[in-house]
């Protein structure tokens, strides 16, 4: 028997074929699939259901796909989220990165590569996630997204802005790779590249200091990555 995730999802997409098509799909996966057909209704779901893991349309009538988003960004860090688009578009996607989201799938999405997509964020939910605060990491360390509080056996530990924002961004997209182009965008817009990749080099040395050893992983010629 396929393995049913105790977890809930919104479905957010404005095109009803479309829409019923992957509520069918989704379905045999979830226990709970709520679903919209504009970003204003939603977002009073998420208000009111408080999904586990949310996918969205790019473009919605009343609030746009990223508007969605950095409405429940303002309270809510840590929920998994997949917004889908019928195009790339680099300024929408460098606006997306900064919301912390799971995916940027391109349409038309394979079903077989969505449900792929899910059961991954479903696996890592069940494991670094307490509730929607607080990240466990390793050797008694833990995040809380809310407050961007890090501790280590109930001590806080003192972290800079800067060294917020990063750790931040980086569990956000746990087990993923964020590039050093995506940092340097988020921290230092205003810099040139040569001063940002100095000053993020800086950084990172900084932070995995105050982390558990090897927590943020240096992929050659990729990124960072936290992995749990």
């Amino acid at each position: 028997m396929k393995q049913i995730y105790d977890l809930t999802l919104l479905y957010v997409e404005d095109d009803d074929e479309l829409r019923k098509q992957f509520i069918r799909v989704i379905k045999r996966k979830f226990k709970t699939v709520y679903q919209a057909i504009d970003g204003s209704e939603a977002f009073d779901i998420y208000k009111n259901k408080q999904p586990n893991i949310i996918i969205t349309d790019i473009n919605l009538p009343k609030i746009d796909g990223l508007e969605l988003i950095e409405s429940i960004r303002k309270q809510d860090k840590t929920t998994p989220i997949i917004i889908l688009s019928a195009y790339s578009d680099q300024s929408k996607l460098l606006r997306a990165i900064k919301l912390g989201l799971s995916e940027y799938l391109i349409k038309p999405v394979p079903h077989k590569k969505l449900l792929l997509i899910l059961e991954t964020i479903a696996q890592e939910y069940k494991h670094t996630v307490v509730n929607k605060n607080i990240i466990i990491l390793k050797n008694g360390y833990e995040w809380k997204s809310e407050e961007r509080i890090l501790s280590n056996d109930g001590k806080v530990i003192y972290l800079t802005k800067r060294e917020m924002i990063l750790l931040d961004l980086m569990i956000q997209q746990i087990n993923k790779i964020v590039t050093p182009y995506t940092i340097e965008n988020l921290l230092w817009q205003d810099h040139n590249r040569v001063d940002a990749s100095s000053s993020l080099s800086h950084l990172l040395k900084r932070l995995r200091k105050k982390l558990p050893k090897e927590l943020i992983e240096n992929i050659y010629a990729e990124g960072y990555r936290i992995s749990l």
